[in-house]
């Protein structure tokens, strides 16, 4: 399985990359997974007061949570949860999974790099920390420049410029 992770700060383009790439890849009829990391968000799926939430107080554990035609696990974490403790819940026969924001250390994971602006490029490298594996830069800095002296740039708006992204991504995974 190919894992591919978008970092950048927040409004810069990442979940409009994640879906250009997601239609990419599925046109190339490959099975595509998401993850969406919410960094500084206190988000969670479930709803004080509700029954899942009523069994989770109660001390479950985990609860999983069925509806016509969804399936949702919910585990409370005492910290962010990294790659090796959720990749246990992608199918096995994934081709890629492409998450969105996750900031996880794993050499497995091909980065790529989103910013707002040149401007934002290093506080990004900073405050998202990802140094190893980038292979490209993309995001809303695309309708600034075409070019960066350290990556690629592609913009994810442009259906020629999201499939030479898909195939760099695919050259590195090997």
């Amino acid at each position: 399985m190919i894992i591919v992770s978008l970092i950048g700060l927040k409004k810069t383009g990442k979940t409009t990359c994640v879906e250009a790439l997601v239609r990419e890849f599925k046109s190339r009829g490959m099975k595509v997974g998401t993850v969406k990391s919410m960094v500084s968000s206190k988000f969670t799926i479930d709803t004080e007061g509700k029954d899942t939430w009523r069994h989770q107080e109660a001390g479950a554990d985990f609860v999983v949570s069925l509806s016509m035609d969804e399936i949702a696990y919910i585990e409370k974490r005492p910290s962010r949860s990294r790659l090796d403790e959720f990749i246990r819940f992608i199918p096995e026969d994934t081709d890629i999974l492409i998450c969105e924001g996750l900031e996880d250390t794993d050499h497995r994971i091909i980065r790529i790099l989103v910013a707002k602006s040149t401007e934002f490029l290093a506080e990004t490298f900073e405050v998202r920390g990802a140094q190893e594996n980038v292979i490209a830069l993309t995001g809303i800095v695309a309708n600034e420049i075409t070019d960066n002296e350290d990556y690629p740039v592609f913009n994810c708006t442009v259906s020629e410029e999201t499939r030479a992204l898909a195939d760099l991504i695919l050259e590195n995974s090997v």
